[in-house]
């Protein structure tokens, strides 16, 4: 994908998207010049907080609780991840294993493990397992070969 930007002096700001067919990628970036981003709500130190998706690393489920881990915090989700998921997967969040949602937008870079699974280390250090279970399609997804892509 092209991206151009011109920087104007004066008059109104705009947008034009150009595409030959609509992806979940081309949707997702129409959603955020639209302003129609979700955010979150989430919980932090006991106050509601509305979490952007796009600052969220990864989101896990401890214990039937769902956490969004952000770059220095985390935050509990009042949502399960298959809601999550089915939310923001238009956005590059993936199912990595069963408990557990990633942003691949936040991976700093990838190390295949023994067993088939996938080591991501994340923008802010953390490192997440992939499970064999899921690492064939995240590399798929990395191709560019979407959910929709057959």
């Amino acid at each position: 994908m092209k991206l151009t930007l011109h920087l104007i002096s004066e008059g109104e700001e705009e947008v034009i998207i150009r595409y030959r067919k609509m992806t979940p990628q081309v949707e997702a970036i129409a959603e955020i010049v639209r302003g129609s981003g979700q955010r979150i709500p989430s919980v932090w130190e006991g106050q509601t907080v509305y979490v952007e998706p796009e600052g969220i690393y990864y989101l896990e489920n401890v214990d039937g609780v769902t956490y969004a881990y952000l770059r220095d915090k985390v935050v509990k989700v009042p949502a399960s991840l298959k809601t999550l998921e089915m939310q923001f997967a238009n956005r590059g969040f993936f199912r990595c294993a069963k408990a557990m949602i990633l942003n691949i937008h936040k991976i700093r870079y990838l190390k295949s493990e023994p067993g088939n699974r996938i080591r991501a280390t994340m923008e802010n250090g953390e490192q997440v397992i992939i499970s064999r279970k899921y690492a064939g399609e995240l590399r798929r997804v990395l191709k560019g070969g979407g959910a929709d892509a057959e």
